[in-house]
């Protein structure tokens, strides 16, 4: 996923507060949220898939303008229309750390292709 950029015309986004110190967004950077799903997803009744190696769980679900990416430890990503920011927020919980870049969370949690194959019990 390539980092994402503010367009020029959005406002600003409103970050919430959080146990932890968020800094402020840089001119171009978005506040981007991400965490980790290890369990299935089934938004709307139907089982989210991997496409590439047919994982059915552990994802790294990453938040952008509102919009929810999932991403498999096998690296492949895709905008999944079917889990909104409703559904993502009930997800998140609360931030607790604070990353430089989304490549530093993708390799830092094992999304980077290193872990894939693996299941978790």
């Amino acid at each position: 996923m390539t980092q994402p950029q503010q367009p020029a015309d959005d406002p600003a986004p409103r970050i919430p507060d959080y146990p932890v110190e968020i800094p402020d967004l840089l001119p171009g950077q978005v506040l981007t949220r991400t965490t980790t799903h290890s369990g299935e997803l089934r938004p709307r009744g139907f089982l989210i898939t991997c496409a590439h190696c047919l994982a059915t769980r552990d994802w790294l679900l990453v938040e952008v303008h509102g919009k929810v990416y999932i991403r498999c430890r096998c690296t492949h990503e895709w905008l999944e229309p079917d889990l909104d920011l409703d559904s993502f927020n009930d997800l998140f919980g609360e931030a607790d750390r604070v990353w430089d870049s989304l490549t530093d969370v993708i390799t830092s949690l094992g999304f980077d292709g290193l872990l894939a194959g693996t299941t978790w019990t």
